[in-house]
């Protein structure tokens, strides 16, 4: 038996890699407390079982999965958790690796930390597996599988404990089984939509896609992929905190593609002597991510018959809803919202063998890889 050509041998190793990079995150910056990757700032209090059960960072407002894990611990605000969020509503509609830790964890607190971390790099897994079988079915490697790492929305999830790898690992799910078994696609693009907000782009690709070939009845199908989600953002509009509230974040709409330029000419400083390599790779990455919008309009033009040129087109509608600056100068969160446009045009770049598609998502990945290695060298060798 040849071990290198099944798939679930290279979804092992991305495992253990990210499994093994988050231990050497946790043990050079938080003294080997795995807790430190959910970016819980003690600016926020936090419920006072939870006080002193996990990493506090200093002076900080810390981070997004702060609130995730709030989430796991008290699903249905039974424990009036909402009142210790940011806001509330809108973090609790992001309920999918949530509720699946709080179940992994059988709702028991000393276990959530754990099983939220646990179900975390199980979708590493899972999409590892699932880039592999792709690229067995499109007669590449099975070993293609691994580059699922190196998906800017996985290198943000891996590093601070964020959801939003699921989108990268539904969209594949919803391409490799969309003609084989649309029960587990349908799926996907429920799981998608009940991740994050922005997996309602896969449904409108799906739906789009199935209009264009006239087939009403998998409309309707994938169309109702959002019930889940609408059921559950129903129930949770009632779970309000003390925090803002806001139906969409402040940086929709508010700089349509030339908030780009705008970052790639006022780059954000660095406190490094190597600031100007940062700031280069901004630049391009700020340029190349309008550039990666008209390739997926161009490839869609040319091919609209396939799954991922209309994933990748409803990936570039982002240029225009999220180029405000200040949201662009936050290498946390950009990159894997923008992960929706340049993930499927890595894919059509395996998928087709023409490389200049998977070039933006190399630009982003890269420049979120040299933050993280220039953040740990400096811890360990004072390198600044």
């Amino acid at each position: 038996m040849n071990w290198k050509r099944k798939s679930w041998v290279w979804a092992v190793l991305a495992l253990l890699t990210a499994l093994s990079w988050q231990a050497i995150t946790a043990g050079i910056l938080f003294g080997g407390d795995w807790t430190g990757l959910y970016y819980s700032g003690d600016r926020f209090p936090l419920p006072p079982e939870m006080d002193g059960t996990i990493f506090r960072h200093q002076g900080s407002a810390g981070y997004d999965a702060q609130f995730y894990l709030l989430a796991a611990h008290d699903p249905f605000n039974l424990k009036h958790y909402s009142k210790y969020m940011d806001n509330a509503v809108y973090r609790r509609k992001r309920a999918l690796i949530p509720l699946l830790a709080w179940a992994a964890g059988l709702g028991q607190p000393r276990l959530i930390e754990w099983s939220y971390i646990a179900v975390l790099n199980g979708f590493v897994l899972l999409g590892a597996w699932l880039f592999a079988e792709l690229a067995r079915g499109w007669e590449r490697h099975p070993a293609w599988g691994m580059t699922f790492l190196l998906m800017p929305a996985t290198l943000n999830g891996m590093d601070r404990m964020l959801p939003d790898l699921t989108l990268s690992a539904a969209m594949a799910g919803f391409v490799l089984y969309r003609g084989r078994r649309p029960m587990v696609a349908w799926t996907c693009l429920a799981a998608a939509v009940l991740t994050r907000e922005l997996g309602l782009l896969l449904v409108a690709a799906a739906v789009g896609h199935e209009l264009w070939q006239r087939r009403w009845r998998l409309c309707a199908v994938w169309a109702a992929a959002i019930v889940p989600a609408l059921a559950w953002w129903s129930f949770c509009s009632g779970m309000r905190g003390s925090g803002a509230v806001h139906s969409a974040p402040g940086w929709l709409w508010t700089a349509p593609v030339y908030g780009f330029i705008i970052r790639a000419v006022e780059p954000v400083g660095y406190d490094t002597t190597h600031a100007w390599i940062f700031q280069t790779l901004d630049a391009a990455v700020m340029l190349a991510l309008p550039v990666a919008a008209g390739m997926a309009v161009w490839r869609w033009w040319e091919n609209r018959d396939e799954e991922l040129e209309w994933l990748a087109m409803a990936g570039a509608c982002l240029v225009v809803a999220a180029s405000n600056k200040y949201f662009l100068g936050d290498s946390a969160s950009y990159p894997r919202t923008f992960n929706l446009l340049v993930c499927p045009l890595a894919l059509i770049a395996l998928r087709t063998w023409r490389w200049r598609y998977a070039v933006p998502c190399g630009l982003l990945s890269t420049r979120l890889l040299l933050g993280y290695i220039g953040i740990l060298s400096r811890s360990v060798f004072g390198v600044t």
